[in-house]
C-alpha cells in the first residue's frame, strides 16, 4: 500500500503572527526603567569600588603607621612593603578583566582600561605608602629636635644653677611622663 502524495498537499503553510506593538508609552517607560537601572547598577558599582579602595589605602596607611611608632626604623622596610601590597590589592584586582593575545595580525589587548586603572591603583598605593613613611619621619625628626632643645636648656640651667643639678633633670622627666600620662587618658574620656 503505497500512497501518491502529490507535492502541493505536502506544503504545509504556516506563518508566525506578527507580535502586537506595544503602547508608545509603555515602551518609553520600559527605556526609562531600563536605563535607571543601569544607571544605579553603575553608580553603586563606582561607590563599591571607592569605599573598598579607601579602606584598603587607610588600612595600609595604618598599619605602616603602626609598625613604625612601635618599632621606629627597624620596622621600615616591613611597614612599606605591607603598606604598599595592601594599598594595591584593590587595583591588582582589575587586572582579572585584561586579556592580552597574539595571533597573526599582531598582538591584541582587550580591556586596556583595566591596565590604566591598575597603574594608577598602584600609584595611588605608592603616594599613600610615601605619606606614612614621609609622616613618621616628620614626627620623628620632631621628637629629636625636642630631645635636643630640652638638653641644651637643662644644661643651660645647669650651668647657671649648678646646685640643681640632678633635681632639675629629675623634674623635667617627672613633669614630661605626667603630661604625657595626662594626655593618654584624656584621649581616653
Amino acid at each position: 500500500m503505497t500512497y501518491d502524495i502529490e507535492d502541493e498537499q505536502e506544503e504545509v503553510v504556516s506563518e508566525i503572527a506578527p507580535d502586537t506593538p506595544l503602547p508608545k508609552d509603555l515602551v518609553s517607560h520600559l527605556e526609562s526603567r531600563k536605563q535607571h537601572r543601569k544607571d544605579v547598577i553603575n553608580t553603586t558599582e563606582k561607590l563599591t569600588r571607592f569605599f573598598v579602595g579607601w579602606s584598603l589605602n587607610s588600612t595600609g596607611f595604618l598599619i605602616a603607621k603602626y609598625l613604625l611608632i612601635t618599632g621606629g626604623g627597624v620596622n621600615l622596610w616591613l611597614a612599606i612593603t605591607l603598606s604598599f601590597s595592601i594599598c594595591s590589592v584593590g587595583s591588582l584586582a582589575g587586572l582579572t578583566g585584561l586579556r592580552v593575545n597574539y595571533n597573526s595580525d599582531g598582538l591584541e589587548v582587550d580591556n586596556m582600561q583595566n591596565l590604566f586603572k591598575t597603574a594608577g591603583g598602584l600609584v595611588f598605593a605608592g603616594i599613600t605608602t610615601w605619606l606614612a613613611v614621609k609622616d613618621y619621619q616628620y614626627f620623628e625628626n620632631l621628637t629629636k629636635e625636642t630631645v635636643t632643645q630640652i638638653n641644651q636648656d637643662i644644661q643651660t640651667i645647669e650651668k647657671q644653677n649648678p646646685q640643681s643639678d640632678p633635681w632639675l633633670s629629675i623634674a623635667v622627666a617627672l613633669a614630661l611622663f605626667i603630661g604625657s600620662v595626662a594626655i593618654i587618658f584624656k584621649g581616653r574620656e
